[in-house]
């Protein structure tokens, strides 16, 4: 089965794919190294401006595929004429906005953090985000109504929580569901990122008490949802247990390490899920030793990729590999450091070990900054 993969970055999806036996086409902005390498044909764009610019790509591709995923920055779009492998435009447009979404789990009966009007008399601090968008980058904490404002009158007002942060992926067809692995998600972690509530990758699987609780509302909601293939809820653990943050109806930057330590492949699961099959997973219990962990690694300065950076890189188990002469700006994401070991502590310790040997690599002032910004796979 040949699929074209289309996103702004879409290497993780890719590969996945080509590791599952499928033939791979790629329609993406970055271009990474390890994306081309696995890519059955590759072809990049500047800038896809809305519906009919996207059919007007495809139109001067003339590629031959069987089916289209959308990846990032491209959940919402719907492409006429073409076999899409993701849930309907409209669905992932309300899952996708998040005060619709924080209204839809109320009606719902999930537990999700209260969303405010800015006429409401709520407690500080609160929560600043953007309706739309992943990867945190723009989300704020507000102490005052002064700073609310500041953020802008298109931002959600959100309660704020704290806990640590989780997620659970799924695997849904329309008539079942099964959640294929807990993961810990790395918000903010100081030696990735500047950013507070940036996310800067994951390491699966994620142990706690709530981990049976997190799984059947995953997968109640995903049902509830209709979702279908591979679906994503993030959760806040406080100390009143679990509360839903939101989902990622499409593939999400868990599934390196999901792959690595379930044993599956998430890629195929999420094909066969669309013709009614729904994938068996290996019990929670089975892959209690098997840790994989993947940090994104936050430029703290411009950074040019030159041959000595790329030479120094290439000796490190790094994924989203940037092209020499490649330029990212300050507080962008520069490249995926993974790592495998027997547990959590093993893991994590060789990614932050990993993390500083790399950003020891370009500690120089660096040539001119590019203005895009890679986007985060979550």
């Amino acid at each position: 089965m040949r699929i074209l993969i289309i996103g702004y970055s879409t290497r993780y999806i890719v590969c996945a794919g080509k590791r599952a036996g499928y033939t791979v086409y790629s329609l993406d902005h970055f271009g990474d190294a390890d994306l081309l390498l696995c890519a059955d044909r590759y072809a990049r764009f500047d800038e896809i401006t809305g519906a009919e610019d996207l059919l007007d790509h495809l139109d001067r591709l003339n590629w031959d595929f069987d089916a289209i995923i959308l990846g990032t920055g491209f959940e919402c779009a719907d492409p006429k004429g073409y076999h899409v492998l993701n849930n309907r435009a409209e669905v992932m447009r309300s899952i996708s906005n998040k005060k619709l979404f924080g209204g839809l789990m109320k009606s719902l009966g999930f537990p999700h953090p209260k969303i405010y009007d800015i006429s409401d008399d709520f407690e500080y601090p609160v929560m600043v985000k953007p309706v739309y968008g992943a990867g945190g980058i723009e989300n704020r904490l507000a102490h005052n109504r002064t700073e609310v404002e500041a953020c802008g009158a298109d931002m959600l007002i959100q309660e704020y929580l704290e806990g640590a942060s989780a997620s659970v992926s799924v695997i849904s067809t329309r008539e079942g569901a099964v959640a294929v692995a807990v993961n810990e998600q790395l918000i903010g972690t100081p030696w990735l990122t500047r950013d507070r509530f940036a996310y800067c990758g994951n390491v699966t699987p994620f142990q706690s008490k709530y981990n049976e609780e997190m799984r059947e509302i995953a997968v109640r909601l995903v049902l509830k949802l209709g979702l279908i293939g591979s679906n994503g809820v993030d959760f806040l653990i406080t100390e009143d247990g679990p509360v839903v943050i939101e989902v990622n109806a499409r593939f999400q930057g868990t599934l390196d390490t999901v792959e690595y330590t379930s044993g599956i492949s998430v890629f195929d699961a999420h094909v066969r899920a669309f013709g009614g099959e729904l994938a068996e997973v290996p019990p929670p219990d089975a892959t209690k030793d098997r840790f994989a962990g993947k940090a994104i690694l936050f430029a703290d300065g411009g950074v040019t990729i030159n041959d000595m950076i790329a030479e120094k890189l290439a000796q490190e188990r790094i994924r989203d590999i940037p092209q020499i002469g490649g330029r990212i700006p300050a507080g962008d994401p520069v490249t995926t450091v993974f790592c495998e070991g027997d547990s959590r502590e093993q893991v994590v310790r060789e990614l932050r070990a990993a993390a500083g040997r790399i950003r020891g690599y370009w500690r120089k002032p660096s040539a001119a900054i590019r203005k895009d910004a890679r986007p985060q796979n979550i």
